[in-house]
């Protein structure tokens, strides 16, 4: 028989408290409370920024306020996104035990261990079939793309992005189904490199929807039907409905009050540095900040939008950066457990932070 999990349309429609909803899931996914859950949900008008993200690069933050538009930090990584009751998202919470080193999954998988993959990046595409399969339902093409996202044609239908939380992961994705593309396009503004590596150089042009594709407006809660009954059959798993927990609604709450409807998390502090590089790595933008001073780094930042499932290794190599020369935080950039992509990258930054660091000083000594 397969593994049972259960199904929530729990209705919570407001961006900042969805998102409340979300990290009371995984917490409590986490301390093997919550049971393996697949989350449907829709949301009034909102842009959601990658947890990595700098919100006022990414948004129009002025035109979102003035038009009533939600701003909410995601705990997960990737791109600032807009989101709207047209279309929906999904999350996938589960929980794996005796994960190792080398990221391989154990035998405490709530799905068959056939159907899980040996590495976090193959989750990708595993969460990526039933999304593909629903598009087929429409009479629609659609195709896995790059490292986390679905295409029809040129244009994205999908995107997704990971969370992993101790012994919690969560797999989340959007699909366009009916989309206000004027609206997205003026809410977003995302760097010219975000399109460097590819042929549109818009958020209109790099974008699609399941309306647009057949032609006229898709039934979004259909879509959601058809997309759960695709999930099951690509995961070997049996969905039964459910409601939140009382324990879960407390901790949403309550997370709510102290963090996801504060500007010290969806806003940030807006803080300068000395210098900062970008490039576009695999998984994204990659961008790092830094202050340097007599050939150290005195402060760093990373940011971008650029996937990685663990929030804590990249606090973690923000740390170790600060009190080494770029030259040394290079070698110790490639000692950590970041992904061989964002490694390699962050190397090519320190490399230009070097650079412009000994040319600044270069100057301020022609100067004295």
């Amino acid at each position: 028989m397969n593994p049972e999990w259960r199904l929530l349309q729990d209705g919570i429609t407001d961006a900042h408290h969805h998102f409340a909803v979300e990290e009371a899931l995984v917490r409590l996914m986490d301390d093997g409370i919550s049971p393996p859950t697949l989350r449907l949900r829709r949301v009034r008008r909102a842009v959601f920024v990658g947890v990595y993200q700098d919100t006022w690069a990414e948004v129009d933050v002025d035109y979102c306020r003035k038009h009533g538009i939600k701003i909410v930090r995601r705990a997960n990584a990737g791109g600032a996104v807009y989101h709207d009751v047209g279309s929906f998202c999904y999350s996938a919470f589960f929980q794996y035990k005796g994960k190792s080193d080398c990221g391989t999954v154990g035998s405490g998988a709530f799905f068959p261990r056939a159907a899980f993959p040996q590495s976090e990046e193959e989750l990708y595409h595993v969460f990526a079939k039933p999304v593909i399969r629903t598009c087929a339902d429409y009479g629609v093409t659609a195709h896995f793309h790059g490292m986390n996202d679905v295409l029809v044609g040129e244009r994205k239908i999908y995107g997704s992005a990971q969370i992993a939380w101790y012994d919690a992961f969560v797999q989340s994705g959007t699909i366009l189904v009916n989309m206000d593309f004027d609206v997205m396009d003026r809410a977003l503004t995302p760097p010219a490199l975000k399109f460097a590596d590819k042929p549109a150089r818009s958020i209109k042009e790099r974008v699609t929807s399941l309306a647009r594709e057949v032609g006229r407006e898709v039934d979004t809660q259909e879509v959601m039907e058809r997309f759960a009954a695709n999930f099951t059959q690509s995961l070997g798993i049996q969905l039964a409905p459910g409601e939140l927990t009382s324990q879960e609604r407390e901790l949403a709450n309550e997370l709510l009050a102290v963090k996801y409807s504060t500007d010290e998390w969806n806003f940030g502090t807006r803080q300068a540095y000395g210098m900062t590089v970008s490039a576009k790595a695999k998984g994204g933008v990659v961008s790092l900040s830094a202050d340097v001073e007599d050939g150290v780094i005195r402060q760093a930042r990373i940011r971008g939008d650029f996937l990685v499932s663990d929030r804590s290794l990249v606090e973690q190599v923000e740390r170790l950066l600060v009190g080494r020369r770029p030259e040394e935080a290079q070698v110790t950039v490639r000692a950590t457990k970041l992904s061989p992509d964002v490694t390699e990258t962050l190397v090519k930054l320190l490399s230009e932070v070097s650079q412009e660091a000994a040319l600044r000083t270069s100057e301020a000594n022609k100067s004295k």
